[in-house]
């Protein structure tokens, strides 16, 4: 999934936590993607595995509760960015693998291909590999469409609590 599918769930979940900057959740969110690009750019091993297998996903989850905890001093706030980081995971395992290999901005339409096996590790190296393919039974219209969709979804959330709440200290 991308960027918008990932924020809308920072934004939906930011009336649960309302002492966390906004930030904090999107960037939550998001960590396994900037976690595989700085593992591809310093080549250590393989970065799919390092970054969004689910075990690493687990543990970088885990991690991410007990570095928020002596910040926060909250449980449920550790708890909630811990979920936000396996957020990223359990997104990608319903989408990948992401079957668009061209893309055309012309028609505005990316080919499908052929659907492609599942590309998510559970541990490492030859460990199987998982992910329910929403992609590939959809066109990329349609997966914008659905993560936009979903990004509206979690902007009304999040303003709905601004609003009712008007209190620009709980940004």
């Amino acid at each position: 999934m991308g960027p918008f599918g990932h924020f809308a769930i920072g934004l939906a979940a930011k009336p649960s936590t309302p002492a966390v900057p906004l930030a904090v959740l999107l960037l939550a969110t998001m960590a396994l993607d900037l976690l595989f690009f700085a593992f591809a750019l310093l080549h250590v091993g393989d970065a799919t595995a390092w970054s969004h297998g689910l075990f690493m996903s687990i543990l970088w989850s885990a991690a991410a509760g007990l570095i928020v905890l002596p910040i926060f001093r909250s449980y449920r706030v550790s708890a909630v960015v811990g979920l936000m980081v396996l957020s990223h995971w359990v997104l990608d395992f319903i989408s990948h693998p992401i079957p668009f290999p061209s893309f055309s901005w012309r028609s505005w339409q990316w080919d499908f291909g052929h659907p492609l096996p599942p590309d998510l590790p559970i541990f490492f190296g030859s460990s199987p590999k998982v992910g329910l393919g929403l992609y590939n039974s959809m066109s990329a219209v349609e997966a914008t469409a659905l993560e936009l969709g979903m990004f509206i979804l979690g902007s009304v959330i999040y303003a709905n609590y601004r609003f009712k709440n008007g209190n620009e200290r709980n940004t």
